[in-house]
Protein backbone atom coordinates (compact mmCIF):
# COMPACT_ATOMS: atom_id res chain seq x y z
CA UNK A 1 0.00 0.00 0.00
CA UNK A 2 1.29 3.61 -0.86
CA UNK A 3 1.48 6.34 1.59
CA UNK A 4 -1.27 8.30 -0.30
CA UNK A 5 -3.60 5.47 -0.18
CA UNK A 6 -2.68 4.25 3.38
CA UNK A 7 -3.49 8.29 4.41
CA UNK A 8 -6.60 7.83 2.44
CA UNK A 9 -7.65 4.97 4.46
CA UNK A 10 -6.71 6.56 7.84
CA UNK A 11 -8.68 9.84 6.79
CA UNK A 12 -11.73 7.28 6.22
CA UNK A 13 -11.39 5.74 9.56
CA UNK A 14 -11.17 8.71 11.69
CA UNK A 15 -14.25 9.97 9.47
CA UNK A 16 -16.23 7.04 10.60
CA UNK A 17 -15.34 7.42 14.17
CA UNK A 18 -15.63 11.27 14.40
CA UNK A 19 -19.26 11.19 12.54
CA UNK A 20 -19.73 7.82 15.05
CA UNK A 21 -18.83 10.08 18.30
CA UNK A 22 -20.98 13.00 16.60
CA UNK A 23 -24.07 10.65 16.63
CA UNK A 24 -23.09 9.37 20.20
CA UNK A 25 -22.78 12.62 21.83
CA UNK A 26 -26.91 13.54 21.12
CA UNK A 27 -27.67 10.39 22.77
CA UNK A 28 -25.80 11.68 26.01
CA UNK A 29 -27.06 13.04 28.34
CA UNK A 30 -25.85 16.86 29.09
CA UNK A 31 -24.63 17.01 32.76
CA UNK A 32 -26.32 19.43 34.64
CA UNK A 33 -24.52 23.10 35.48
CA UNK A 34 -23.09 23.32 38.67
CA UNK A 35 -25.80 25.47 41.14
CA UNK A 36 -24.78 29.18 42.44
CA UNK A 37 -25.97 31.71 44.66
CA UNK A 38 -25.23 34.05 47.83
CA UNK A 39 -24.40 32.58 51.30
CA UNK A 40 -27.34 33.85 52.87
CA UNK A 41 -30.03 33.82 50.02
CA UNK A 42 -32.67 32.10 49.52
CA UNK A 43 -34.72 31.91 46.29
CA UNK A 44 -38.87 31.89 46.61
CA UNK A 45 -40.22 30.59 42.94
CA UNK A 46 -43.91 31.24 43.37
CA UNK A 47 -46.60 33.16 41.33
CA UNK A 48 -46.54 36.94 42.14
CA UNK A 49 -49.98 36.41 43.75
CA UNK A 50 -49.22 33.59 45.82
CA UNK A 51 -45.64 35.98 47.31
CA UNK A 52 -47.96 38.49 48.13
CA UNK A 53 -50.42 36.08 50.40
CA UNK A 54 -47.92 34.21 52.00
CA UNK A 55 -44.85 36.97 51.90
CA UNK A 56 -45.15 37.75 55.94
CA UNK A 57 -45.89 34.81 57.25
CA UNK A 58 -43.08 32.93 55.30
CA UNK A 59 -40.37 35.49 56.33
CA UNK A 60 -41.54 34.88 60.38
CA UNK A 61 -41.19 31.24 59.58
CA UNK A 62 -37.41 31.22 57.33
CA UNK A 63 -35.66 34.53 58.24
CA UNK A 64 -34.85 33.30 61.62
CA UNK A 65 -32.00 36.22 63.40
CA UNK A 66 -28.98 34.61 65.36
CA UNK A 67 -28.08 36.75 68.16
CA UNK A 68 -23.92 38.15 66.11
CA UNK A 69 -23.26 41.59 67.41
CA UNK A 70 -26.58 42.62 65.91
CA UNK A 71 -29.64 40.27 65.25
CA UNK A 72 -28.51 39.16 61.80
CA UNK A 73 -30.55 36.32 59.95
CA UNK A 74 -29.24 33.11 58.79
CA UNK A 75 -31.29 33.17 55.59
CA UNK A 76 -32.57 35.79 53.72
CA UNK A 77 -35.52 35.65 51.08
CA UNK A 78 -35.98 36.67 47.45
CA UNK A 79 -38.50 36.33 45.14
CA UNK A 80 -39.23 35.44 41.50
CA UNK A 81 -41.94 34.22 39.85
CA UNK A 82 -41.94 31.34 37.67
CA UNK A 83 -42.46 32.72 34.43
CA UNK A 84 -39.44 34.45 35.04
CA UNK A 85 -36.68 32.52 36.70
CA UNK A 86 -34.62 31.48 33.35
CA UNK A 87 -31.47 30.83 35.01
CA UNK A 88 -31.98 31.46 38.37
CA UNK A 89 -33.94 28.18 38.25
CA UNK A 90 -29.65 27.19 38.61
CA UNK A 91 -29.72 29.31 42.27
CA UNK A 92 -28.02 26.55 45.07
CA UNK A 93 -30.73 27.26 47.85
CA UNK A 94 -34.55 27.43 46.46
CA UNK A 95 -38.20 27.37 48.30
CA UNK A 96 -40.65 26.43 45.34
CA UNK A 97 -44.50 26.93 46.29
CA UNK A 98 -47.06 26.26 43.47
CA UNK A 99 -51.01 24.82 43.84
CA UNK A 100 -51.95 22.53 41.05
CA UNK A 101 -54.20 25.61 39.90
CA UNK A 102 -51.14 27.65 38.79
CA UNK A 103 -48.38 24.94 38.55
CA UNK A 104 -45.39 25.55 35.98
CA UNK A 105 -42.38 23.96 37.46
CA UNK A 106 -44.05 21.59 39.71
CA UNK A 107 -44.03 18.44 37.46
CA UNK A 108 -40.14 18.90 37.05
CA UNK A 109 -39.86 18.35 40.75
CA UNK A 110 -42.96 15.74 41.73
CA UNK A 111 -44.28 13.36 39.90
CA UNK A 112 -47.72 12.64 38.60
CA UNK A 113 -48.78 10.04 41.44
CA UNK A 114 -47.57 12.33 43.87
CA UNK A 115 -49.47 15.55 42.72
CA UNK A 116 -52.73 13.41 42.75
CA UNK A 117 -52.50 12.74 46.24
CA UNK A 118 -51.90 16.64 46.80
CA UNK A 119 -55.69 17.32 44.82
CA UNK A 120 -56.82 14.45 46.77
CA UNK A 121 -55.79 15.91 50.54
CA UNK A 122 -56.16 18.65 52.30
CA UNK A 123 -52.71 19.47 53.94
CA UNK A 124 -51.19 20.03 51.26
CA UNK A 125 -47.46 18.63 50.34
CA UNK A 126 -43.68 19.49 51.57
CA UNK A 127 -40.79 18.00 49.88
CA UNK A 128 -37.17 17.92 49.51
CA UNK A 129 -35.34 17.65 46.48
CA UNK A 130 -31.89 17.67 45.67
CA UNK A 131 -30.32 18.60 42.15
CA UNK A 132 -33.12 18.90 40.20
CA UNK A 133 -31.83 21.80 37.72
CA UNK A 134 -28.14 21.83 38.55
CA UNK A 135 -25.75 20.02 40.82
CA UNK A 136 -25.42 21.11 44.35
CA UNK A 137 -28.87 22.07 44.54
CA UNK A 138 -31.53 21.36 47.13
CA UNK A 139 -35.01 22.58 45.97
CA UNK A 140 -37.63 22.49 49.18
CA UNK A 141 -41.25 23.04 48.46
CA UNK A 142 -44.72 23.11 49.10
CA UNK A 143 -47.81 22.50 47.11
CA UNK A 144 -51.31 22.76 47.59
CA UNK A 145 -54.48 21.62 45.64
CA UNK A 146 -55.98 24.80 45.24
CA UNK A 147 -54.23 28.64 45.16
CA UNK A 148 -56.08 29.60 48.20
CA UNK A 149 -54.63 26.86 50.05
CA UNK A 150 -51.24 27.70 49.70
CA UNK A 151 -51.10 30.50 52.89
CA UNK A 152 -52.37 27.85 54.99
CA UNK A 153 -49.50 25.16 53.82
CA UNK A 154 -47.21 27.92 54.63
CA UNK A 155 -48.39 28.27 58.11
CA UNK A 156 -48.08 24.33 58.57
CA UNK A 157 -44.70 23.89 57.05
CA UNK A 158 -43.00 26.79 57.30
CA UNK A 159 -41.01 25.63 60.28
CA UNK A 160 -39.75 22.47 58.32
CA UNK A 161 -38.29 24.62 55.57
CA UNK A 162 -36.00 26.55 57.79
CA UNK A 163 -35.45 23.37 59.92
CA UNK A 164 -34.40 21.66 56.00
CA UNK A 165 -32.14 24.41 55.32
CA UNK A 166 -30.04 24.80 58.45
CA UNK A 167 -29.16 21.18 58.66
CA UNK A 168 -28.04 21.24 55.22
CA UNK A 169 -25.89 24.50 56.00
CA UNK A 170 -25.10 22.11 59.89
CA UNK A 171 -23.79 19.49 57.51
CA UNK A 172 -21.84 21.60 55.42
CA UNK A 173 -20.01 22.98 57.74
CA UNK A 174 -19.37 19.44 59.23
CA UNK A 175 -18.11 18.19 55.63
CA UNK A 176 -15.67 21.65 54.97
CA UNK A 177 -14.68 22.77 58.08
CA UNK A 178 -11.39 20.41 57.92
CA UNK A 179 -11.16 21.23 54.01
CA UNK A 180 -7.73 22.25 54.50
CA UNK A 181 -6.80 19.02 56.61
CA UNK A 182 -6.94 17.87 60.16
CA UNK A 183 -3.80 19.18 61.82
CA UNK A 184 -2.82 15.46 63.61
CA UNK A 185 0.49 16.35 64.74
CA UNK A 186 -0.35 19.44 66.62
CA UNK A 187 -3.25 17.60 68.67
CA UNK A 188 -0.61 14.70 69.07
CA UNK A 189 2.15 17.45 70.61
CA UNK A 190 -1.14 19.06 72.40
CA UNK A 191 -1.70 15.45 74.13
CA UNK A 192 1.73 14.78 74.95
CA UNK A 193 2.88 17.93 76.16
CA UNK A 194 -0.38 19.76 78.05
CA UNK A 195 -2.74 16.93 78.89
CA UNK A 196 -5.38 17.69 76.44
CA UNK A 197 -5.74 17.66 72.76
CA UNK A 198 -8.30 19.76 70.37
CA UNK A 199 -8.53 18.99 66.74
CA UNK A 200 -8.35 21.93 64.69
CA UNK A 201 -8.13 22.34 61.12
CA UNK A 202 -4.33 22.85 59.02
CA UNK A 203 -5.47 26.69 58.68
CA UNK A 204 -5.28 27.24 62.70
CA UNK A 205 -1.89 28.56 63.86
CA UNK A 206 -0.85 27.84 67.04
CA UNK A 207 0.32 31.79 68.41
CA UNK A 208 3.59 31.49 70.56
CA UNK A 209 4.26 34.71 72.82
CA UNK A 210 5.87 34.97 76.10
CA UNK A 211 3.11 37.55 76.94
CA UNK A 212 0.45 34.35 77.29
CA UNK A 213 0.66 32.62 80.54
CA UNK A 214 1.97 29.12 80.68
CA UNK A 215 -1.38 28.19 81.42
CA UNK A 216 -2.95 29.43 78.48
CA UNK A 217 -2.58 28.16 74.80
CA UNK A 218 -3.99 30.16 71.90
CA UNK A 219 -4.76 29.37 68.16
CA UNK A 220 -5.47 31.42 65.44
CA UNK A 221 -7.30 31.83 61.83
CA UNK A 222 -7.16 34.86 59.89
CA UNK A 223 -10.03 34.86 57.63
CA UNK A 224 -11.89 35.81 58.81
CA UNK A 225 -10.63 36.09 62.19
CA UNK A 226 -11.37 32.75 64.18
CA UNK A 227 -9.40 32.09 67.44
CA UNK A 228 -9.34 29.46 70.06
CA UNK A 229 -7.96 30.11 73.87
CA UNK A 230 -7.81 27.38 76.06
CA UNK A 231 -6.99 28.61 80.02
CA UNK A 232 -6.07 25.69 82.71
CA UNK A 233 -7.73 26.75 85.92
CA UNK A 234 -6.04 24.93 89.00
CA UNK A 235 -7.99 25.35 91.99
CA UNK A 236 -10.27 27.50 90.50
CA UNK A 237 -13.00 27.65 93.37
CA UNK A 238 -16.70 27.98 92.82
CA UNK A 239 -18.08 29.46 89.24
CA UNK A 240 -20.15 32.55 89.41
CA UNK A 241 -22.50 32.15 86.52
CA UNK A 242 -24.46 35.22 86.69
CA UNK A 243 -24.13 37.27 83.39
CA UNK A 244 -21.95 39.78 85.24
CA UNK A 245 -19.85 37.03 86.62
CA UNK A 246 -18.89 35.15 83.28
CA UNK A 247 -17.89 38.54 81.88
CA UNK A 248 -15.92 39.58 84.46
CA UNK A 249 -14.54 36.20 84.38
CA UNK A 250 -13.78 36.32 80.65
CA UNK A 251 -12.38 39.86 80.99
CA UNK A 252 -9.54 38.90 84.05
CA UNK A 253 -8.36 35.55 81.39
CA UNK A 254 -7.86 37.44 78.26
CA UNK A 255 -8.06 41.31 77.88
CA UNK A 256 -4.95 41.63 79.25
CA UNK A 257 -2.81 39.27 77.14
CA UNK A 258 -4.62 37.42 74.59
CA UNK A 259 -6.80 40.30 73.74
CA UNK A 260 -5.68 43.86 75.02
CA UNK A 261 -8.45 46.27 75.15
CA UNK A 262 -11.20 44.02 74.56
CA UNK A 263 -14.03 44.02 77.01
CA UNK A 264 -17.33 41.44 77.15
CA UNK A 265 -20.64 42.82 77.42
CA UNK A 266 -22.51 41.77 80.46
CA UNK A 267 -26.03 42.44 79.09
CA UNK A 268 -24.86 39.96 76.40
CA UNK A 269 -23.81 36.90 78.18
CA UNK A 270 -26.04 34.09 77.32
CA UNK A 271 -25.13 30.19 79.17
CA UNK A 272 -26.99 26.91 78.20
CA UNK A 273 -25.06 23.13 78.89
CA UNK A 274 -24.05 20.53 75.86
CA UNK A 275 -23.10 17.25 76.58
CA UNK A 276 -20.19 15.85 74.77
CA UNK A 277 -18.93 12.04 75.63
CA UNK A 278 -20.96 11.90 78.44
CA UNK A 279 -19.49 15.05 80.11
CA UNK A 280 -21.50 17.81 81.02
CA UNK A 281 -20.13 21.48 79.87
CA UNK A 282 -21.16 25.31 80.26
CA UNK A 283 -21.86 26.57 76.95
CA UNK A 284 -21.72 30.53 77.20
CA UNK A 285 -22.19 32.69 74.29
CA UNK A 286 -21.57 36.06 73.93
CA UNK A 287 -20.44 39.62 72.38
CA UNK A 288 -17.05 41.44 72.95
CA UNK A 289 -15.91 45.01 71.24
CA UNK A 290 -12.73 46.43 71.44
CA UNK A 291 -13.14 50.80 71.72
CA UNK A 292 -9.24 51.16 71.36
CA UNK A 293 -9.47 49.80 67.34
CA UNK A 294 -13.56 50.23 66.63
CA UNK A 295 -13.89 46.56 66.65
CA UNK A 296 -16.43 43.93 67.96
CA UNK A 297 -17.31 40.36 67.64
CA UNK A 298 -18.93 37.26 68.83
CA UNK A 299 -17.69 34.49 71.13
CA UNK A 300 -18.56 31.35 72.02
CA UNK A 301 -16.83 28.87 75.44
CA UNK A 302 -17.10 25.84 76.83
CA UNK A 303 -17.01 25.56 80.26
CA UNK A 304 -15.38 22.11 81.40
CA UNK A 305 -15.14 21.40 85.43
CA UNK A 306 -12.98 18.53 86.74
CA UNK A 307 -13.61 18.22 90.51
CA UNK A 308 -11.95 15.23 90.49
CA UNK A 309 -8.67 16.86 89.36
CA UNK A 310 -9.73 20.07 91.09
CA UNK A 311 -9.36 21.75 87.77
CA UNK A 312 -11.17 24.05 85.38
CA UNK A 313 -11.14 24.58 81.58
CA UNK A 314 -12.28 27.34 79.82
CA UNK A 315 -12.56 27.07 76.01
CA UNK A 316 -13.18 30.48 74.43
CA UNK A 317 -13.88 30.85 70.59
CA UNK A 318 -13.39 34.26 69.47
CA UNK A 319 -15.17 35.48 66.11
CA UNK A 320 -14.31 38.76 64.09
CA UNK A 321 -16.05 39.42 61.00
CA UNK A 322 -18.02 42.35 59.97
CA UNK A 323 -19.11 41.27 56.26
CA UNK A 324 -22.82 41.52 56.71
CA UNK A 325 -22.59 39.18 53.55
CA UNK A 326 -21.02 36.10 55.21
CA UNK A 327 -22.97 33.77 57.28
CA UNK A 328 -21.83 34.31 61.00
CA UNK A 329 -24.22 31.11 61.99
CA UNK A 330 -21.75 29.47 59.85
CA UNK A 331 -18.60 29.76 61.72
CA UNK A 332 -20.29 29.57 65.39
CA UNK A 333 -21.16 25.56 63.78
CA UNK A 334 -17.42 25.65 63.06
CA UNK A 335 -16.19 26.74 66.70
CA UNK A 336 -18.74 24.47 68.63
CA UNK A 337 -17.37 21.72 66.75
CA UNK A 338 -13.47 22.73 67.80
CA UNK A 339 -14.52 22.83 71.06
CA UNK A 340 -16.45 19.35 70.92
CA UNK A 341 -13.27 18.18 69.74
CA UNK A 342 -11.30 18.96 73.07
CA UNK A 343 -10.47 15.90 75.22
CA UNK A 344 -7.96 15.53 78.27
CA UNK A 345 -4.93 12.87 77.80
CA UNK A 346 -3.22 12.97 81.16
CA UNK A 347 -3.69 14.07 85.10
Amino acid sequence: MTAASSLKSTLAVLSVVVIGTAVSCTELHVQKPRAFGREKEILVICSDSAWAAIEPDLRRKVEVEFHAVRWEKIFELAHANQKDVSYFKEWDKIILIESLEKKILLPDVVDEKTMKKVAESQEGLFFTQPDIWARGQVVVGLASAAESDLPRVVALYGDRIYQSFLKILEKEEAENMYISGINKSLADSLGKSCGFSVTLPMVYQRVMADSLPPNQWMFVHQDPVRSLVITRIDHPGPLDLSQAGLAALRDSLLATQAYPGMRTLPERVDTSSVTVDGQNRIRVFGVWENLEQISGGIYVQQIIDLPDRDRRYILDCLLFCPDSRKNKYRYVCQLDRIMDSFTLTGN
